[in-house]
């Protein structure tokens, strides 16, 4: 079984959007897949509950209820962590997983937010759980735009690695509304943003790309 956590202490930065675009991934592809929702609004749950049932299943849990119980098969775990997530408690959440993502938006307010978090659970993560690998991805960008360049610049000096960059699609807001993922919807609307996430799903499972 392989566990990522999506985690940033700034709200609005695409969270929930990469969990459940993970889980939809892992989904395609036959593996059985959970996803946990740590977040007090529960958007992961909402989106689980309006998906489709002709769709590849994916486990859900509101880990809020208490005590989460992953099938014995279970492959993939994605957990969805909540804003305001401080980094003593990210470093608890960490012992639970092997990946740690962390979206930033290009905004100068997002990249100071980041900033902070990474220097103060690096070394937290270190001494919890050394094996676990940890990456930034820049989310709803726009590469004509300034502020593009300026968080993939700002993203690739922090001590973590960059490991991709999202743009700012409306097909991620079309899926979400049905309740599926990008991996979901049409060849033909939703290649660039797929071709996207390659190197994201690479990193992922180790330079292995299923």
């Amino acid at each position: 079984m392989r566990s990522i956590l999506v985690v940033n202490p700034k709200g609005g930065c695409g969270k929930t959007t990469i969990a459940t675009n993970l889980a939809t991934y892992y989904s395609v592809w036959g593996m059985s897949t959970a996803l946990v929702d740590l977040d007090p609004q529960q958007s992961s749950m909402d989106w689980l509950r309006v998906r489709p049932k002709d769709e590849n299943p994916i486990q859900g849990f509101n880990a809020l209820k208490g005590k989460i119980y992953l099938d014995a098969d279970t492959e993939r775990v994605i957990y969805d962590c909540p804003a305001r997530t401080d980094s003593k408690k990210v470093a608890k959440l960490i012992d639970l997983v092997d990946v740690v993502i962390i979206p930033v938006m290009p905004s100068s307010i997002d990249m100071r937010v980041a900033a902070k978090f990474i220097a103060d659970i690096v070394g937290k993560v270190k001494a919890s759980n050394s094996k676990v690998i940890m990456g930034v991805v820049a989310n709803r960008t726009q590469k004509n735009y300034h502020s593009h360049a300026a968080l993939v610049t700002f993203l690739k000096a922090l001590d973590v690695p960059f490991v991709g960059a999202l743009r700012n699609s409306e097909n991620y807001v079309k899926a979400a509304d049905s309740g599926v993922g990008i991996f979901e919807v049409s060849l033909s609307e939703a290649k660039q943003d797929m071709k996207e996430w390659e190197p994201i799903l690479h990193w992922v499972e180790g330079k292995r790309v299923l």
